[in-house]
């Protein structure tokens, strides 16, 4: 009988060398007897040997142990945890600690804290042992609490990963929110973790396409057609395409773009129609939302209104289709400055000229003066065969001062222009001086719609428009002629000579006029010099040259030609 029992204990003794897990035995003294080879990293963390005593903390744990026959604990030794059941074999006089390493199941259990989207931990029979602040919705919506059973729904999912061993998928809903919840089974600690992730904003996105009225495609990144709504079959049918098919190259390379994230008002003509295509990326989701609006009553409604644009000045155009200028008969009293010009001996130039060529030397000249009136603000009322009547000061107003500034400024650099357009009807053959006449005068007009209920005008009347026609025609060529109205306004930024008096027709008295020499204003910062005479001209206009160097060398010949 005691030989058996020394052969059990001998048995006892080396039957942990066998064991994958940590086991140590100690005395009931606490003096360590013996450890197998998976227990070394508790040994060497220790720093102990066989017949040496633990650290304290865990000789208070043999008590506990020696006390309770068994005893379980956790301890941490370097970046492991381990988990230990020590129990007391009183035969033996020891006490035979076995330890599970539990670092891996720790980690899991710890990670999810800091996951922002839901996870649980659901162990085999069913039971939720885990679910971090993310799952509050799906535990609130299932009626979850750990350590209980989970709802049947949830039942049925973890069922089929653990009769298949495998990560399933299913969708999971929590009140107005929807999950994307993937099983995965952990059989190393006996449980399964649902990882969820929400696709709520996702669903919307792929249904509520259906319900615009407008065309929505979803493409992949590669530009492949993944979704098309009704609205968009016009464009799919005209592209001749089908669900993932390419969409047409000019699209794609948008989406190739380093900025191609938002990409808007791409405007294609498709079919009869045209688009506006508006590419947004998604990048949560890894594709591209085409958004489309049919601006095809729009553009056609544009190409009107730039035709009718025509027949209007810049300025009035832009006040009726803001609504600051109502289109009906209606007119104020204002300030204004008119201009008058037209070119001398037009109606001898004509006769020489065929249709054609003076269509093109008079569209020419009246768009280059036209440009000009438009850049200095002015409110061209009309051209009266080669004659063109300019106001300032309405729509529109600078102030009485600056307006009158801007349309004496306006008409010196319509004379300089002049030099370029005589050029180009040289070119024509053209033989007769193009030689312009400019009248201005300021004074209290009547402005607004004038005409009837079908046809409106919008002019301006009074003496002071027939007195700058007429100082157009006492004007010499190339002349500008202004009013003592007018001199008085810009005699401090306009160097002018007076030239004589004149009587007018309605006046009860003579009208002083003045001729335009040159613009001093601050508002005109150009350096320029402007002189001509027989044989030589000379138009300086620094701003405008490009290449001072080359005018230098010019410059430096002419002087040495002119001495030789």
């Amino acid at each position: 009988m005691i030989q058996e029992s020394e052969q059990l204990v001998k048995v006892l003794q080396k039957f942990p060398d066998q064991n994958p897990n940590p086991v140590l035995r100690f005395s009931d003294k606490g003096i360590l007897q013996y450890y197998n080879s998976p227990s070394e990293p508790i040994i060497d963390a220790w720093k102990i040997n066989i017949n040496d005593k633990p650290n304290k903390k865990f000789l208070d744990k043999l008590k506990i142990t020696l006390a309770e026959n068994e005893h379980s604990f956790e301890i941490n030794v370097d970046s492991k945890s381990f988990l230990l059941k020590a129990v007391y074999i009183r035969e033996l006089g020891s006490i035979n600690v076995y330890g599970t390493d539990i670092t891996a199941k720790k980690a899991i259990d710890k990670f999810p804290d800091q996951n922002p989207n839901p996870v649980m931990r659901i162990s085999k029979e069913g039971i939720l042992n885990y679910n971090n602040k993310a799952s509050f919705d799906i535990v609130n919506s299932h009626n979850l609490k750990i350590g209980e059973m989970i709802s049947d729904y949830l039942i049925e999912l973890v069922s089929k990963t653990i009769l298949t061993n495998s990560i399933t998928q299913n969708e999971l809903t929590a009140g107005n929110k929807t999950y994307l919840a993937n099983f995965v089974p952990v059989p190393e600690f006996g449980f399964i973790i649902i990882y969820a992730t929400d696709i709520t904003a996702k669903k919307v996105i792929n249904k509520f396409p259906d319900k615009n009225p407008n065309p929505v495609m979803r493409l992949g990144k590669n530009g492949e057609l993944k979704y098309f709504n009704d609205a968009s079959k016009y464009i799919i049918k005209n592209w001749d395409i089908a669900l993932n098919d390419t969409i047409p190259k000019e699209i794609i390379k948008n989406l190739t773009k380093p900025n191609a994230n938002d990409i808007h008002n791409m405007e294609f003509e498709i079919g009869n129609k045209t688009y506006y295509l508006n590419l947004v990326k998604i990048n949560e989701f890894d594709f591209f939302l085409l958004y489309g609006t049919d601006i095809t009553d729009t553009k056609d409604k544009e190409m009107i209104l730039a035709k009718l644009s025509k027949y209007f000045s810049p300025q009035v155009y832009n006040s009726i289709f803001t609504g600051e200028l109502d289109v009906k008969i209606d007119t104020n009293r204002k300030n204004l400055t008119v201009f008058f010009s037209d070119i001398k001996g037009f109606t001898t130039i004509t006769e020489k000229l065929e249709p054609e060529i003076l269509t093109e030397l008079i569209t020419y000249y009246l768009t280059e003066m036209t440009n000009i009136a438009i850049e200095y603000g002015g409110t061209v009322d009309k051209y009266i065969g080669d004659a063109i009547m300019i106001f300032f000061g309405d729509p529109k107003t600078d102030g009485i001062t600056k307006d009158a500034v801007s349309c004496v400024a306006m008409a010196l650099k319509m004379r300089r222009k002049l030099k370029t357009i005589r050029k180009r009807w040289a070119s024509f053959g053209l033989t007769e001086s193009l030689d312009v006449r400019m009248g201005i005068h300021t004074d209290v007009c009547t402005v607004g719609n004038f005409g009837s209920q079908d046809r409106l005008d919008y002019t301006v009347l009074g003496n002071g428009v027939n007195l700058a026609s007429r100082l157009e025609s006492l004007a010499n060529p190339n002349e500008i002629l202004i009013s003592e109205n007018t001199f008085n306004i810009i005699k401090k930024d306009i160097d002018c000579t007076y030239v004589d008096e004149i009587i007018v027709k309605g006046k009860s008295h003579p009208i002083k006029t003045f001729q335009v020499q040159n613009l001093i204003s601050k508002n005109d910062r150009r350096e320029t010099i402007d002189y001509e005479t027989d044989g030589f001209l000379l138009m300086l206009d620094k701003e405008q040259i490009k290449n001072t160097e080359k005018i230098i060398s010019y410059l430096k010949k002419s002087l040495d030609h002119l001495k030789d």
